[in-house]
C-alpha cells in the first residue's frame, strides 16, 4: 500500500469515526427530551426500562445489607415505610455529582414527612469518603463498591439512576440519568402529603 493510499484510509477511518460519536451523542441529548413513567428518560437507554425492572431492583434493593461511610452494616429495610429515594450514584459521575446538592436540599425539607433519601456509591469506599468530606450530604451514603456484584438482583443499566418508592415500597418514578429539584419536588409533595 502506498503512503497516499494509507493516509486517504487513515483520514476516511477519523471521519467515519467522529461521525459515529456525533451521532450517538446527539441521540443520547435528543433521547433526554421525552417523558416516561412521569420522570423523563435520560436517553436510548431509560427507554428500555420498564416499570416492573425499576420494582424488581426496589425488592432486590431493600434485602441489601450495605456498609456506611464508616463500616457499619446498614439494612436497607430500616427504612420502610418511609417514602425511599435511592440514588446509585459514584464520585467520577459528574450528573451524579451535580444532582447531589438537589438531593441533599429535598432530603432536609422532607425528612420530618417521612421521607428517606439513601445514596448508594457505586465506587470504592476511600473515594466515596473523601468525596462525602469534602462536598457533605445530609442523607446516609452506603457502599456497593466498584463493582456491581455487591448488589443482587439490582439491574444497573447506567449512572445515576433513582427510584423513588412510596411508603409501601412500591415504585411511584424512576430515572436513568441527572434528576433535577423541579421534576422530583411535585412528587416528594404528592408522596409525603397526609
Amino acid at each position: 500500500m502506498t503512503r497516499s493510499a494509507a493516509f486517504r484510509l487513515a483520514l476516511a477511518a477519523g471521519i467515519v469515526t467522529l461521525a459515529t460519536v456525533g451521532l450517538l451523542g446527539y441521540r443520547l441529548i435528543a433521547g433526554t427530551r421525552s417523558a416516561s413513567d412521569g420522570l423523563p428518560p435520560a436517553g436510548a437507554v431509560a427507554r428500555a426500562l420498564t416499570r416492573e425492572d425499576a420494582q424488581a431492583t426496589a425488592q432486590a434493593v431493600s434485602r441489601l445489607r450495605l456498609t456506611d461511610l464508616d463500616g457499619r452494616s446498614q439494612p436497607l429495610a430500616q427504612w420502610q415505610g418511609k417514602v425511599l429515594v435511592i440514588n446509585f450514584w459514584a464520585s467520577w459521575c459528574a450528573p451524579c455529582v451535580e444532582e447531589m446538592p438537589v438531593f441533599s436540599r429535598l432530603h432536609e425539607r422532607y425528612v420530618g414527612q417521612g421521607v428517606q433519601f439513601v445514596g448508594i456509591g457505586v465506587d470504592e469506599a476511600d473515594k466515596l469518603r473523601s468525596f462525602v468530606n469534602a462536598r457533605p450530604v445530609s442523607y446516609p451514603v452506603l457502599v456497593a463498591g466498584g463493582e456491581t456484584t455487591a448488589l443482587p438482583g439490582v439491574n444497573l443499566r447506567g449512572l445515576p439512576y433513582t427510584l423513588v418508592l412510596d411508603r409501601s415500597g412500591q415504585v411511584d418514578s424512576f430515572r436513568l440519568g441527572r434528576l433535577d429539584e423541579a421534576t422530583l419536588d411535585p412528587i416528594l409533595r404528592r408522596l409525603s402529603a397526609p
